[in-house]
């Protein structure tokens, strides 16, 4: 029993070592660097702070999304298993933002979802006349059943486009849980409704990234309560904190061998649990780093103020320009440049069309 023991060890040992991307020594290099330099006064999840850092999230998700399509490179693969904790990391901003606006307006759950969904639904839809004008061009024909296919298929007309509709649910979950009031029954309600959410993507076959990351919102809902608490003891400990989500990342990142190696391949878990606790253990991490760093720039803060076209149209350019190029190390080069120069454009001046809409449609109203 005890030799069992002994070689399940040693066959998860060398599957992570198989498939180790992210070291633990550079993990610890990283903690200690942070650990040493000085704090600065910058309140790391400010509106400026934030949007910054959305500016940063928006370009990594590009890299992410390129790495799927490239063939040369390590600097590629590197990205390759970076796209649940981006997105994670957008899940968690959007539940601080929500609970930290919801905590300083006694008004803010009036109209909030017309306001809220508004604030969504016009430009998903703008992007959806463009990908429908994109995807006609290809030849798809544009009819009920184009439609039709992808709710069958658990899809979205935007490449990519899957965040959105999990953010909507989101919204509307946190909407249901505290537009009453602000108790313990809406924090439960809150993490029920979520847990149901997460589990029906597993049970309707979605992709496991649709749902890995979700629990982060919760997590940026949490962090706003009780963030005054939380930031006093990692004051009291932040080496130590460091140290420990040094390992659990270490440790987390490579669930899934780890748990196929002892058995445990039910998705509900694999995925709507353990994935979910990895993400957060890298938000956490993360969060313990900007708390030091300042990611706050003039252009961070361009880019994060469109940060959402450029997630919704960068799908569309690589799909383009995707045909144009065949990989190799310097064509990958080459297409990263283009589609990253060409997603940003576009995105300034899709952003510039939609708040023209915006304003005619409030006017309108």
């Amino acid at each position: 029993m005890f030799q069992k023991k002994i070689n399940l060890i040693q066959r998860i040992f060398l599957d992570v070592k198989k498939e180790d991307k992210v070291d633990i020594f550079i993990l610890l290099l990283i903690s200690l660097f942070v650990y040493l330099i000085p704090k600065t006064d910058v309140d790391y999840l400010s509106n400026k702070s934030t949007k910054s850092l959305k500016g940063l999230l928006a370009l990594l998700i590009i890299f992410h999304h390129i790495s799927q399509k490239v063939t040369t490179g390590e600097n590629f693969s590197n990205f390759e298993y970076m796209g649940r904790y981006i997105v994670a990391l957008f899940f968690f901003l959007s539940g601080y933002g929500l609970y930290f606006q919801y905590s300083n307006n006694a008004n803010y759950m009036k109209n909030f979802l017309r306001k809220r969904l508004v604030r969504i639904f016009i430009p998903f839809y703008v992007f959806i006349v463009i990908y429908v004008i994109y995807r006609a061009t290809l030849g798809e024909v544009i009819n009920v059943d184009f439609f039709l296919s992808f709710w069958k298929d658990h899809n979205n007309i935007i490449y990519n486009g899957w965040f959105i509709n999990s953010i909507i649910v989101l919204y509307v979950i946190f909407y249901i849980s505290f537009v009453r009031n602000n108790s313990k029954i809406s924090f439960y309600t809150l993490i029920g409704l979520t847990l149901v959410y997460i589990f029906w993507k597993a049970y309707q076959d979605h992709g496991d990234w649709e749902y890995v990351s979700i629990m982060a919102f919760l997590l940026g809902i949490f962090w706003m309560k009780n963030r005054g608490l939380i930031e006093k003891c990692i004051e009291k400990n932040y080496f130590i904190f460091l140290v420990l989500f040094s390992v659990l990342i270490y440790i987390f990142h490579h669930y899934e061998v780890i748990m196929k190696n002892i058995g445990i391949t039910n998705k509900y878990v694999y995925y709507g649990i353990v994935g979910n606790i990895c993400t957060m253990i890298f938000v956490v991490y993360f969060l313990l780093l900007t708390n030091k760093l300042n990611f706050s720039n003039k252009y961070l803060d361009f880019l994060g103020d469109i940060s959402f076209e450029i997630y919704m149209i960068h799908g569309l350019v690589m799909h383009y320009f995707g045909k144009f190029f065949v990989s190799s190390y310097v064509n990958d080069v080459l297409y990263t440049i283009v589609v990253f120069f060409v997603s940003i454009v576009s995105a300034y001046y899709i952003k510039k069309l939609i708040i023209i809409i915006e304003k005619n449609i409030m006017k309108a109203v």
